[in-house]
């Protein structure tokens, strides 16, 4: 299970890498926004990897927690880059 876990944060490090190059030089706003719900997505699925790890479910409502912020943050952020584009 170890290697797995080694593996899964190893993919995690790659994606938030890409992740945060998209970030960086995105042309648009629209393509930093995608690469920021990435990003969290990456937070949200380590932090489901580290419940895994410490066998701990008081990580598992973080990681929910985190997903809602994250969905709200998002849906805001849409509303606000459609009324730039208007």
């Amino acid at each position: 299970m170890t290697v797995t876990m080694i593996v899964a944060g190893a993919l995690f490090a790659l994606g938030a890498l890409a992740a945060a190059a998209r970030l960086v030089r995105g042309p648009t706003p629209i393509d930093r926004a995608v690469a920021l719900d990435v990003l969290l997505a990456i937070v949200v699925g380590v932090i489901v990897l580290l419940a895994a790890v410490y066998a701990s479910t008081t990580t598992l409502v973080i990681a929910v927690v985190v997903a809602l912020l994250g969905f709200v943050g998002s849906a805001g952020l849409a509303v606000l880059l459609q009324r730039e584009r208007s």
